[in-house]
């Protein structure tokens, strides 16, 4: 899921042609008045049909997606429409400062109401609604919530008599136990996914340490960032990480390694390698390093918005009120595996068993992922430094690329 940060080229009119053609902007045309447009660059229609007709028969209303999957022409219509009166109903977005620059720009609806009215009583988690809040408003609604752990191969567990971990050190232990008998123990993915282990690993040894850095207050230079980075480089040191892998699922299933830090929303995958969740693969959350704390779960949210200056706002809030719907959730759970509220049950035996841990609040943290976190521009910039830190894992290059990106998001928070 790369994002790009919102440029505004004029030049790019092949492109705005392109995509203003593709998306309507959400305004249903006179012979369907009915018809309320979600633009979004997923495939989501895909999941949707039984939702789309329980959304029908609840409000009257027919909701159709409208997919513009280049994402550098969709954010470009999107923003360019927004101030029109073709600014599209409901839009899939990001959170953080992208949404932040609508509602700087007063171009999306407060959502806050709906939250408290309906979306929570529905069944959204409310803590989900800090990711999509700015000056103490909610201005999102989730499309869907899918959650971080770590999957395996219980094949492998098993034939070395190795057993999910209840502490840090037990995890250690199992990639120790995995690099003696010549198995890789954690594949890492290709592209943007450095972040994944230096997160996860905040989010076991110092959970405090990674909402004060995604909040800056403390810098990437800090010395318990540091601390965590040289964890990292010890477990790469060890062996206990794959080469950047073009495949994972693929990896993992025919035991090239035997753990991967992933996301829900890729264990329906597994049946193209004949592996069934719960039976073949499993799913945990990283323990803490300390008995004291609570593990954390990271999410990813994709935040629906509603544009303040289209025509049919009063029926895109009625959409999102039936989209929360038991039925409806249920329905797109089924279909897709993934849902937006705690209410829904699973046929995926550990995707129903992150819903639950997710939503334990007295067991578990709850954290928006660090991809969300920070400005696009620095985002990916730290992932280049992170991939460095992998290919020379060495305190040296720890430092300079810890530093380098501290640089930049001072660079970046001073234009």
């Amino acid at each position: 899921m790369k994002k790009f940060r919102i440029v505004m080229i004029a030049a790019m009119s092949v492109i705005l042609v392109f995509g203003l053609a593709a998306c309507s902007g959400g305004k249903a045309s006179d012979s369907d008045s009915k018809t309320v447009e979600m633009q979004t660059d997923k495939d989501e229609a895909k999941y949707t049909k039984d939702m789309r007709q329980t959304i029908k028969d609840d409000t009257g209303l027919t909701l159709k997606y409208v997919t513009t999957t280049d994402v550098s022409a969709y954010q470009t219509n999107i923003q360019q429409s927004l101030s029109t009166s073709s600014a599209p109903a409901l839009f899939s977005w990001w959170s953080g400062t992208q949404m932040e620059e609508l509602v700087k720009n007063d171009l999306v609806v407060d959502l806050t109401d709906e939250w408290e009215k309906y979306y929570i009583p529905s069944g959204v988690n409310p803590d989900i609604a800090d990711s999509m809040t700015i000056d103490g408003k909610i201005y999102g609604a989730p499309m869907n919530v899918i959650y971080n752990g770590i999957i395996y191969n219980k094949e492998i567990f098993d034939k070395y008599g190795l057993e999910e971990p209840k502490t840090f050190d037990d995890f250690l232990n199992i990639c120790d136990t995995l690099v003696k008998k010549g198995v890789t123990p954690i594949g890492v993915g290709s592209t943007w996914q450095s972040f994944c282990w230096p997160q996860a690993l905040m989010g076991s040894m110092d959970p405090e340490l990674y909402d004060e850095l995604t909040e800056g207050k403390v810098k990437f230079t800090d010395d318990r960032v540091k601390t965590i980075f040289y964890e990292l480089i010890d477990m790469i040191q060890k062996g206990y990480f794959s080469d950047q892998e073009e495949d994972q699922g693929k990896d993992l299933a025919n035991g090239k390694v035997a753990m991967e830090f992933n996301a829900t929303n890729v264990l329906e995958g597994f049946s193209d390698f004949d592996m069934k969740p719960g039976e073949d693969i499993g799913m945990f959350v990283l323990p803490t390093a300390t008995t004291d704390q609570k593990p954390t779960i990271f999410y990813e949210v994709a935040p629906i918005l509603v544009g303040k200056n289209s025509t049919q706002v009063a029926d895109a809030k009625k959409i999102l009120r039936s989209y929360y719907s038991e039925d409806a959730q249920q329905e797109y759970a089924d279909a897709s595996g993934m849902s937006a509220t705690t209410t829904t049950t699973f046929k995926n035996p550990l995707s129903q068993y992150m819903n639950e841990c997710a939503n334990d609040p007295d067991d578990y943290n709850l954290k928006l992922r660090y991809y969300e976190q920070f400005d696009p521009e620095v985002v990916n910039f730290s992932i280049d430094e992170y991939w460095k830190i992998f290919a020379n894992p060495t305190k040296k290059q720890v430092d300079e690329s810890l530093a380098a990106i501290q640089k930049e998001l001072e660079k970046v928070e001073a234009e």
